[in-house]
């Protein structure tokens, strides 16, 4: 018997190990409050007032940081206030999805400095999208001129993802996207440290960083899109899986007599709820030229066929998120992406559905919510990933003087 299998690894810190995690905590508590001066983050860290003066020192120097004035304090003392720098850094946010490319460029406070948009064709040739791509991005770098400040790239994009290598594993519905070196491509090409997510994921963290479920202890993330996905977030950090599969929904399956799926199942909820296959059945019943846009208008006039599609895609829906939350025990589930322009009807229906799946216990506990942003939390997202990254890796000189 193997006496070491259960034993945890102990990995010791040095000086360097303590001095970077000291600079990302009273960093992190910077941020985390509009202003503050150095005697608050002391207590609020744990750290000696003259530790924190030099981190903050540092920070300052390396651009994180910025004095803002004066705050009033205690038998009308005064401190410097901090803040963090808006102008300190940027980073790049890419969203690879099945009909455009979007990059953003956002600063510190994730406010977009500027953002554009490329249209392609359901993921057309990987090589042409792929080059698209870094053509968007270098258009986008150097036209808001941030390309000496740039500390991170965020990418998204539909999965599954070998989160690993950094590849694109397969893309469902299209059997040229194998094993795509999506991460390994960026990082190579602009040097900058690149990090790769579903998209799911990072829309889940958007929501958890600045919208419906902010503060929430574990947020479930669905899109239901082209492709369903979900997201999961656990006590701030985002749940990947043992492989880095974690999250696909949409091969739940809802019918085991339902038709094949190129995943190995059988009636998988993508081929029920999916926006693409709601239009399948639509173009079917409706004929070949109608589109999303004109099925959600279609709905909100009372088309009766149109209505009771939209209805049973939401039950499908709601149903593979019951198992979902049955299993995992999010505090607030969130729904996103194509399908919930459908509205209260789609939206109602799917949150029915699921609550009614639930013991009556969790039913009370779990909280449903409709996206704060709609499609615009996966671009947040995009800014989401790239920000965490570098506020856990910043950049910092020690003993910089100011």
């Amino acid at each position: 018997m193997n006496m070491n299998m259960n034993k945890k690894e102990l990995p010791g810190k040095n000086i360097e190990d303590v001095q970077k995690l000291n600079q990302v905590t009273v960093l992190q508590c910077i941020r985390q409050n509009e202003q503050i001066c150095r005697r608050q983050v002391a207590d609020m860290v744990g750290l000696t007032p003259g530790t924190v003066t030099n981190i903050v020192r540092d920070l300052i120097a390396s651009g994180y940081v910025v004095e803002t004035g004066y705050l009033s304090g205690k038998k009308g003392r005064r401190a410097v206030g901090l803040a963090i720098n808006r102008r300190g850094f940027h980073v790049l946010g890419v969203r690879l999805s099945r009909s455009s490319i979007v990059c953003r460029v956002f600063n510190p406070k994730a406010e977009v400095i500027l953002a554009k948009t490329a249209v392609i064709e359901d993921f057309e040739d990987a090589e042409r999208v792929l080059r698209s791509m870094l053509d968007l991005m270098e258009e986008v770098v150097e036209e808001s001129g941030v390309r000496s400040s740039l500390q991170a790239i965020g990418v998204i994009t539909p999965g599954p993802i070998n989160f690993k290598e950094g590849k694109i594993t397969h893309l469902h519905g299209n059997v040229h996207w194998r094993d795509v070196p999506i991460r390994s491509l960026i990082q190579d090409h602009f040097g900058i440290p690149t990090i790769l997510e579903h998209d799911a994921n990072a829309a889940a963290l958007a929501e958890v960083l600045f919208g419906e479920a902010r503060e929430a202890s574990s947020v479930l993330y669905i899109a239901v899109g082209r492709g369903i996905g979900a997201g999961l977030v656990l006590d701030g950090e985002v749940y990947r899986g043992y492989m880095g599969t974690a999250g696909q929904i949409g091969h739940l399956s809802v019918n085991l007599s339902g038709p094949p799926c190129e995943c190995g199942g059988t009636g998988c909820l993508t081929n029920y709820a999916s926006s693409r296959a709601f239009l399948k059945q639509m173009r079917q019943e409706l004929g070949s030229d109608v589109s999303l846009e004109d099925l959600v208008t279609l709905a909100r006039e009372g088309h009766p066929v149109v209505l009771e599609g939209v209805k049973q895609a939401a039950i499908y829906t709601g149903a593979a998120a019951a198992g979902a939350v049955n299993l995992v025990n999010p505090a607030v589930v969130v729904f996103g992406d194509e399908m919930t322009e459908f509205g209260s009807l789609w939206f109602d229906t799917a949150k029915e559905t699921l609550l009614s799946r639930l013991a009556p216990e969790i039913r009370a506990n779990t909280k449903v919510r409709l996206s704060t942003f709609g499609q615009e939390a996966f671009l947040l997202g995009t800014g989401a990933i790239a920000l965490e990254y570098v506020w856990q890796n910043p950049i910092v000189t020690p003993n910089a003087v100011s």
